[in-house]
């Protein structure tokens, strides 16, 4: 354990861990070297708090290198739920430093991440700041998709920031407390959704990490993405629950079809490529997502404005309940197909300039770095 001294605390970071098989040793030894002190009692220093989920604390902490184990913060925590909701709530509860961050156990940060990061937040004057991610093996993760002149003061929907639906990088710990946000625990998936969005779409001041050291997100995990046969309505519930809520509905028309363009471009649409390409897919499946479609777009009717032509070919098969897995494969596969004039231009004209239409979308990834 280390020392609780509130004052010392410039950053904490809160590492979740469901299993001893994770690679926590390189996700320690990468904030360690994030450029701030670790050792307990200095001053503007970074505290890594390791949360064991589910799991004694003891093989976990002997993963760690025997000079860092001094330097970590080991908590035990235990709900019984498999989702790193609980573990980071329980973490982020028991932090008392300025700024706060999350990371996963398989993930690792650039050398001097933490220190850059705190730096040019408390140089902008921002109350949250959005790390920079890129895969471990090389390649930008281009999310959210930012305006190419846009580094601080960011818009959620000018710069798309729904597209990041993982809080990483670092956020004021007041801003934490007084938004009340908390990643729910009720969902098989997308317990971040809500707790990002609310995030987003707060008016706290929000500066991108641009030319920062980068979050990177590692490829040995024994399985990122679940594949377990859930039911449609369970992998979408946290999307329905979203839009459910009176936060959503007191939002903005704008606001809210940015948050539902991008839950229908990214989730929706993800379901069909998985259960397609799997060769799980069925008519239910399609009356399923046609379902979790309608409910989205009560209260956003004109967030699939700005979809390609490609997309919308996609949507019209849902919602006609399309059971041909090999036509759904394909009809998944054109969509990001980026040389087919299909995916270049909304069927509408008027929606060529959307910030979410295709060739603004794609110029602006093709721009963040």
């Amino acid at each position: 354990m280390d020392s609780n001294s509130q004052d010392s605390i410039l950053v904490d970071m809160v590492i979740a861990v469901h299993s001893p098989d994770r690679p926590i040793e390189r996700a320690v030894a990468s904030l360690i070297a994030g450029g701030l002190p670790t050792e307990p009692g200095i001053s503007g220093r970074l505290r890594i708090s390791v949360v064991c989920h589910n799991t004694d604390v003891a093989p976990i902490r002997d993963r760690v290198a025997p000079e860092h184990r001094g330097l970590i913060r080991f908590l035990h925590y235990v709900d019984g739920i498999q989702s790193p909701a609980g573990p980071f709530n329980y973490g982020l509860s028991e932090a008392t430093g300025n700024w706060v961050g999350i990371m996963g156990s398989d993930d690792s940060l650039e050398i001097g991440a933490v220190a850059a990061w705190a730096g040019a937040a408390s140089a902008d004057g921002a109350d949250v700041l959005v790390a920079p991610m890129a895969h471990a093996g090389g390649g930008s993760i281009r999310t959210p998709v930012v305006r190419r002149t846009r580094r601080v003061g960011l818009d959620p929907i000018s710069d798309r920031l729904a597209y990041r639906s993982a809080p990483l990088g670092l956020m004021k710990r007041s801003l934490i407390r007084d938004l009340g946000l908390a990643f729910l625990t009720s969902y098989a998936s997308g317990e971040d959704q809500l707790f990002s969005a609310k995030l987003w779409f707060s008016g706290a001041r929000i500066t991108y990490g641009r030319g920062l050291p980068r979050y990177l997100v590692h490829d040995d995990a024994v399985a990122r993405v679940s594949l377990t046969g859930r039911p449609i309505a369970d992998d979408m519930a946290f999307a329905t629950g979203l839009v459910a809520t009176d936060w959503f509905s007191g939002l903005t028309a704008k606001a809210r079809e940015s948050i539902v363009t991008k839950l229908v471009r990214v989730h929706v649409f993800g379901q069909v490529a998985l259960r397609s390409a799997a060769g799980s897919w069925s008519a239910d499946d399609s009356a399923a997502l046609a379902e979790v479609l309608e409910v989205m777009l009560v209260s956003a009717p004109n967030a699939l404005r700005p979809l390609s032509r490609a997309d919308r070919a996609l949507v019209d098969a849902l919602v006609r309940h399309e059971g041909d897995c090999g036509l759904m494969d394909r009809l998944s596969s054109s969509r990001r197909n980026f040389s087919s004039p299909a995916t270049w231009f909304p069927l509408e004209i008027a929606a060529v300039f959307h910030p979410e239409a295709p060739m603004r979308f794609m110029v602006a990834s093709a721009l963040v770095r």
